[in-house]
Order: C-alpha cells, then sequence, then structure tokens
C-alpha cells in the first residue's frame, strides 16, 4: 500500500517517514540544504524496521506554491498520512491538504500530531480536536489521530501499527482492469535509458508489454520493473513503480509528468470533459458559468473554462454537473478524480470526478444529452450500463462504454447479460435495452402479418420499409429487433424482403395472365429486352400501368428492374454481365468500353446506357475516364438479380407462388 503524507510545511513530514522507515525522502540537495521538501520524494519500509507491512511513502511538499506537486504526489494512493505540528495546529496548507485529499476521495488514512515532545497534554488535545473538526464530514473523518515525536520516538511504533492496519484492511481496486499509470518522474539511468515512476491505477504490468503514452501515442516496450526499490516481473493496481521503458527514438521530451502509460486500449485524450463538481465550502464566491480554472488530474496539470448549465453558477459547499473544456489533451477515463484551482493556481476552488468525456460540442445541455450524463454518473458499472439503455435512442457503444471505464472484457459480457441487453449482429457492438427489443421485435410481426392479409400479392417488406413503420429514435433497435427475429427464424429472409413463415405471395388471375404475355415478349427478345413504352404498346397497355406490374413481379423476383425505362428478366441480366466481363477480359487494359459491349451483346443503344448505369449502381462496374472496370464477379450480380425463380411459362400457377426462405 502506498502512502500520501500531508499538511503544512515544517510540521515534519519528512522527519516522520524518516523515523517510520529509516529512509531520508529529501533527495535534492537543495531541499537538504534548506530543510524542506520541494519535490515528491519517495520512502519504501524495511522489512526489519518498525514497520512490518510493505508501506511506500509519498512524502509531497507543504508550501502553498507546490499544491500542484503534492495533488501529483497524492493521486493514485491508498492512504493519506496527514501531519498536523503540535506546536502551529491546524494551518492554512493543512486545511488545503485536507481539502485535497478529500477531493481525490480518499476515505483511508492516520493523522500524525508531530512534535508532540515540545507541547504538553493540553496543547497535543486542543490540536486533536481543532483536526477532529477540520476532517468532520470528509472521508477521513474517522481517521485516528495519534500524538508522536520523531525526535524522541515517542508515538512511532503506534502509528506504524495504525498503517498497517489500514494496509491490512486495503483490497486495490481494478487490478483485473487495463493498466494505466499516472507518471509523476522520468529520468534516465546509465545502462538502461529512459525510467518512469508513478502510481498504478489500474491493472498489471510485465516486463515485455507493450504499452502507449498517452496523450502522446507514442509506443513503447516495458524492459523492467522495480516496486518497492526492488526488481520484479510485474507491478499492480495501489502499488508506485518504476518502468524502464524503450522505444523508437524515445527520449525524456516525450515522457514528461502528467502523461500516462498505459494499454492501447485504453488511449483517447479528451479536451472535453462531462464532471461531478463540487465547490470548497469555505470559498466566499460561487464558481460561474465560463470561470478560468487549472485543472489537476493524475499528475498532470491543464488550464481550461468551467462551463454550467443555463450560465449559472455553484454556490460553496455545493455540487453541480458541469462541463470542463481544456486547452490542451489531457489523459483520464471516468471515475477519475481532479481538483481545481484558480486561473493563477494560487488557491483550491474545488474538485470532483469525471463522468463522461468528449461530450457533444453543440447540444451539451440538451434533456438528451443530460440523460446520458446521469446514466454515467455512477461509479457502479451495471448500473451506469442500464441507465444508458434506458435513456440512450441510438443505443450504447459497448467498445466506448468498455474503454470510458476500462472493462475488461469478461467484466462486460457479465454486465450485459445481467441487464438482459441485445447486442446487434452486425459487428458494430451496439446494445439495446431487451425490452425495447422484444416490444419492436412484436411490432414487426405484426406489421408483417397485417401486410400479408392486406397484399396477399407482395411476397414481403424490406428493412427501409419496415423501418418507416417506427419512429426515427427507434431505428437502430429496429436493426438488432430484425436480426434477432431472422437469426431465429420467426421472420424468414429472401433476398432483400422478410416475411413471416409460410407466408405464400398471390397474384390476382388477372395480374397472373398479364405477366405471362410479358415474359413472353421479354423471352422473345433476347438480350434486347424493349423499352417499357414499346412493350406496354405491344400488349395494349399503358406504361403506368404495366409498371405497377413489373415493380410488383420485380418484388417476387422475376423481373430486374434497370431503369425506369427499362425491365429485364433475371437471366437476362446475368448472360448480360458476363459478356461485360468477357469484354473487360479481351481488352489490353481490362476495360469494358461501350461500342465493344454492345456489338459483342448485340444489344441497342437506347438499352445499353441505361445497363451500364445499372452495372454501375450494383457495384459490378465502376466508371473511370477510359470506360469502366469490372469490380466484382458477374455471378454475384447475377444471384442478387435471381431472388426466386420465375414461374415456367407453362405448366405453373403464378396465383399461388409459395415464397421459400
Amino acid at each position: 500500500m502506498i502512502v500520501a503524507t500531508a499538511g503544512h510545511i515544517d510540521h515534519g513530514k519528512t522527519a516522520l517517514v524518516k523515523a517510520l522507515t529509516g529512509v531520508d525522502a529529501d533527495r535534492l540537495p537543495e531541499e537538504k540544504a534548506r530543510g524542506i521538501t520541494l519535490d515528491l520524494g519517495f520512502a519504501y519500509a524495511p522489512r526489519n524496521g518498525r514497520l512490518r507491512a510493505p508501506l511506500g511513502f509519498v512524502d509531497v511538499p507543504g508550501h502553498e506554491r507546490l499544491v500542484r506537486t503534492m495533488v501529483a504526489g497524492a493521486t493514485g494512493v491508498s492512504c493519506a498520512l496527514l501531519v498536523v505540528a503540535a506546536d502551529d495546529g491546524v494551518m492554512p496548507q493543512t486545511r488545503e491538504h485536507a481539502a485535497i485529499l478529500d477531493l481525490l476521495g480518499l476515505d483511508r488514512g492516520v493523522v500524525a500530531v508531530t512534535k508532540s515532545d515540545r507541547a504538553d497534554p493540553e496543547r497535543v488535545a486542543a490540536v486533536a480536536a481543532e483536526i477532529h473538526a477540520l476532517l468532520a464530514g470528509t472521508g477521513l473523518a474517522a481517521a485516528p489521530v495519534v500524538a508522536c515525536s520523531a525526535l524522541t520516538g515517542s508515538g512511532i511504533d503506534d502509528l506504524a501499527r495504525r498503517l498497517e492496519a489500514a494496509a491490512g484492511s486495503h483490497a486495490p481496486a481494478g487490478a483485473d482492469r487495463g493498466f494505466r499509470l499516472a507518471v509523476d518522474r522520468r529520468f534516465t539511468v546509465p545502462g538502461a535509458g529512459l525510467v518512469v515512476t508513478g502510481a498504478v491505477h489500474a491493472g498489471t504490468v510485465r516486463v515485455g508489454d507493450r504499452l502507449l503514452v498517452s496523450p502522446s501515442a507514442r509506443e513503447v516496450r516495458v524492459r523492467g520493473v522495480r516496486v518497492h526499490d526492488a526488481v520484479t516481473e510485474t507491478a499492480c493496481a495501489g502499488e508506485r513503480c518504476a518502468l524502464n521503458l524503450a522505444g523508437s527514438r524515445l527520449s525524456l521530451d516525450d515522457v514528461g509528468r502528467g502523461t500516462w502509460i498505459l494499454a492501447p486500449d485504453l488511449h483517447g485524450p479528451a479536451t472535453r470533459l462531462d464532471v461531478s463538481v463540487r465547490v470548497l465550502p469555505h470559498e466566499v464566491r460561487p464558481l460561474r458559468h465560463r470561470t478560468p480554472v487549472h485543472l489537476h488530474l493524475g499528475a498532470a496539470a491543464v488550464t481550461g473554462r468551467l462551463l454550467l448549465p443555463g450560465g449559472g453558477s455553484v454556490e460553496p459547499g455545493a455540487s453541480a454537473q458541469a462541463v470542463i473544456t481544456l486547452d490542451h489533451e489531457i489523459g483520464t477515463l471516468a471515475g477519475d478524480r481532479f481538483v481545481l484551482r484558480d486561473v493563477s493556481a494560487a488557491q483550491t476552488l474545488g474538485g470532483g470526478r469525471v463522468i463522461d468525456l468528449d461530450g457533444p460540442h453543440r447540444g451539451s445541455w440538451t434533456l438528451e444529452r443530460r440523460a446520458v450524463v446521469a446514466a454515467l454518473d455512477t461509479m457502479d458499472d451495471g448500473r451506469a450500463l442500464r441507465g444508458l439503455l434506458a435513456t440512450s435512442g441510438p443505443g450504447v457503444d459497448l467498445v466506448r462504454f468498455a474503454r470510458l471505464r476500462n472493462l475488461p472484457a469478461a467484466t462486460l459480457d457479465a454486465l450485459v447479460a445481467d441487464a438482459g441487453a441485445v447486442v446487434a449482429d452486425d459487428g458494430s457492438r451496439m446494445a439495446f435495452q431487451g425490452s425495447r427489443v422484444a416490444a419492436l421485435a412484436a411490432g414487426v410481426m405484426s406489421e408483417l402479418a397485417r401486410t400479408h392479409m392486406a397484399q396477399p400479392d407482395n411476397p414481403g417488406l424490406t428493412r427501409d420499409e419496415i423501418a418507416s413503420t417506427v419512429e426515427a429514435g427507434d431505428r437502430p433497435a429496429l436493426a438488432a429487433a430484425l436480426d434477432g427475429l431472422v437469426r431465429t427464424e420467426q421472420v424468414l429472409r429472401r433476398g432483400s424482403l422478410l416475411h413471416l413463415p409460410g407466408h405464400t405471395a398471390r397474384l390476382r388471375p388477372a395480374d397472373a395472365a398479364l405477366y405471362d404475355a410479358v415474359r413472353a415478349v421479354l423471352e422473345k427478345a433476347g438480350l434486347d429486352q424493349p423499352r417499357l413504352t414499346i412493350l406496354a404498346d405491344r400488349l395494349g397497355r399503358q406504361p403506368d400501368d404495366l409498371r405497377h406490374l413489373l415493380d410488383k413481379a420485380g418484388r417476387l423476383g422475376w423481373i430486374q428492374r434497370i431503369s425506369k425505362s427499362y425491365y429485364a428478366l433475371p437471366d437476362v441480366v446475368a448472360e448480360l454481365a458476363r459478356v461485360a466481363d468477357v469484354v473487360a477480359r479481351e481488352h489490353p487494359e481490362g476495360l469494358l468500353t461501350v461500342g465493344r459491349f454492345r456489338e459483342m451483346a448485340g444489344i441497342g443503344r437506347n438499352m445499353t446506357m441505361p445497363l451500364l448505369e445499372f452495372f454501375d449502381e450494383s457495384g459490378f462496374t465502376v466508371r473511370i475516364a477510359e470506360g469502366r472496370r469490372i469490380r466484382a464477379d458477374w455471378r454475384v450480380l447475377a444471384s442478387s438479380s435471381l431472388h426466386a425463380s420465375a414461374p415456367e411459362a407453362s405448366g405453373s400457377d403464378p396465383t399461388n407462388l409459395r415464397v421459400s426462405a
């Protein structure tokens, strides 16, 4: 377990850590010369010291100008050691550090009243009372208070036992999730290369792992791992570690304080954060819309602006959902804690928790968007997923949801199953509320039944036709409902048409007789199919009346619509596609030219151009400056045209055609 010290300058944090571990965390010459901590210091308890538990300490600066460094050291740790000197009592930086620990969500810790050898028992008791009042209502309200002296050793053993007890009850969260380390130091080691250190926020890292530096997306490989100042093969959530990294032309400039080392799937830097923000109760003014702020998250510090709904404000001590727009990209995920300071980074204003990343720039305050943010505003992943399923019309993008909340595949699958969600079959990994999909599926079945009864000569409906019967917001979920119905064979599919099992398409006798006449004319014409006006004239019909029958036959798969003026038998379309393929193969540059195709197919110019345009639209050919190229096997076009076999010219009854799956 990692413990972060906190407290006012010169209250004895570094001396206390040394008394507990035997390690002087001040490593810089200036720190030793001035007797104060200027940067993060680190110490690990040896097994033969006062501490028997494997504890590590992050010694943070207490000076008000170094709060950014303090936040970097306190982020991602498991326990706090708040230090208050008995002679000074609670001081300004004590209050600010205590507020920051609470904003970061720390609820495990111990308070040390140091320099107790300089004060009488009454003074120590008064300071303890101050501390209890300060921490009331925070996550550390129940933290034990221990009077001690690093100089005399008084109370140090008791403090060690309290810290060991906290370590014994500590179970690191997120060990099964993707790896994330917040970099707070980087340096080079002769013979080894680049080394970074930081707190492991989630997951496990192993020697040989390939990771990314975020937000720069630089690829790195882990050459070595150290935990508690010892070489090891792995490091996991709740620990501090040092990683020896290798990468193409990797330098110190690529990995600064505030960057993340993480699993590639988690990379997705953001400049716009939906957050839950809380203003510190002792602030004298509310936080207003568009207030410029410094955001401290992980070890990063980025400037930006706080945006509030309706241009409003958040009063001291109050909380609200807000949006923070940042001046630079930052690596973060849902649940990350942050601290907000004023534009000059001189005063802590509040802080909070990240809810969502890169929401819409427009429509941030619509009811639909606020419902999505409200659903995500929970640390319970299952509750968040169920809320999204209930509020998100377009469905829930499971890939994005898993990255946002750092969920392993097995955990995500279990959450989806528990929520009763339906996942689309199209590979998009979009999920929908099960009850919603079931209701839409029932509606599809009813719509098909009504259509079959009202239009007995209609073989079925297309997806677009079914979609037109539901609200636009339900159409993404409708796709999942249709996929499920087809998969379970409650609805059958023939080409692009959907129908109920057992549905039989019936032509009226007059239509059946007319179709037989149409087919006889088209078969006699060979490959050069007649224009609709000519076909209608031969049959003594009006073109518009005949078109209605031809479109109906097209739905049955008996006729292929080439254009508004041309219809052709499916086997004719197949043969013409084969001829086009031969023409292109014979050309030195593989081109399908108009003249050669017309000549080889033996068709007129009037039909040639509509047919070639049909080939383009169907994806069989592609138009280029020199002509056309074949882009698909002609048999694919033929099979897509032949949805069903047309009835034989004799010996069949087209008035009662069973539609097969």
